[in-house]
């Protein structure tokens, strides 16, 4: 087994197939994967990126052969064009239910979407394509929220746009899909004072406010404020403590000082691929 850092927003393991495997149209499950594998029973279920499920036959690695196989693949193979060395993406979904997909497919379904939910424009379409997001790479929404703030944390800033009506400029807005990620990793929790203003109906209701005016909607420039928070950026006189890699840490308004929280912390930094041969 060999890991490498993903280039996806997730943690995956892929099992490279070799071509006597391919010809017979089985999969040889190597022996640092067995544990995911049932130890009885002759037949799987694997089901393929359209949610479609099939039955296909299998052999558990206590067997006489002292192989862990899964069987009739032939037309798997054919259909996806599967050669020497190809990388297969391989999720535990239940018991007895997988999900094997070519490691190139599962990265362009997976792209596409994470594209399209980045570039959302309503409430509606963020959370269908969150969920298609969680069930692509068999996440909880909120793993998957996690995992794609770190993903943008690790990208440069980059000045904000403009965007121009009538005869003036205005910055742009937050795009939905990072309100989204940030009230889920923050529940409306003000980062400074670590208040949460909650509306009549019982909701969050948070502001979000950029550090510097001018720098985009990254979120090492965004902070999850209450509305008094807010007021306190624009008129107190201010003080502001970034660390090393641009995280703004501490913050004083007039006398009072606040550590800022900030969930990076408590998240890895990065991502790993285990590709199993």
């Amino acid at each position: 087994m060999k890991k490498t850092k993903s280039e996806l927003p997730l943690n995956y393991i892929t099992v490279k197939t070799t071509k006597s495997r391919i010809d017979k149209g089985l999969l040889a499950i190597p022996v640092s994967l067995i544990e995911l594998f049932p130890k009885t029973g002759n037949k799987i279920f694997l089901v393929n990126e359209k949610g479609n499920t099939e039955v296909k036959s299998f052999t558990p690695y206590n067997s006489s052969s002292r192989e862990c196989r899964i069987g009739g693949l032939r037309s798997f193979y054919n259909f996806y064009k599967i050669s020497d060395g190809d990388e297969l993406v391989i999720q535990l979904l239940d018991d007895k239910k997988f999900r094997i997909i070519p490691e190139k497919l599962f990265k362009d379904i997976l792209s596409i979407n994470i594209f399209e939910f980045e570039n959302s424009t309503d409430d509606n379409e963020t959370d269908n394509l969150l969920s298609k997001i969680s069930e692509i790479t068999n996440l909880s929404r909120n793993d998957f929220l996690k995992n794609e703030y770190i993903l943008l944390s690790n990208k440069e800033i980059e000045h904000r746009k403009k965007i121009e009506k009538s005869t003036t400029f205005v910055r742009e807005s937050v795009p939905i899909s990072i309100r989204k990620i940030l009230l889920e990793l923050y529940k409306g929790k003000c980062q400074i004072t670590n208040f949460t203003f909650l509306t009549k109906n019982g909701s969050p209701y948070f502001e979000l406010h950029h550090i510097d005016q001018e720098k985009g909607n990254h979120f090492k420039n965004l902070l999850v404020v209450s509305p008094n928070t807010h007021a306190q950026f624009t008129y107190a006189n201010l003080e502001q403590n970034f660390d090393n890699e641009g995280w703004l840490r501490k913050v004083k308004f007039n006398q009072n000082e606040y550590t800022v929280f900030q969930i990076i912390d408590n998240l890895p930094k990065e991502f790993e691929k285990e590709i199993h041969f």
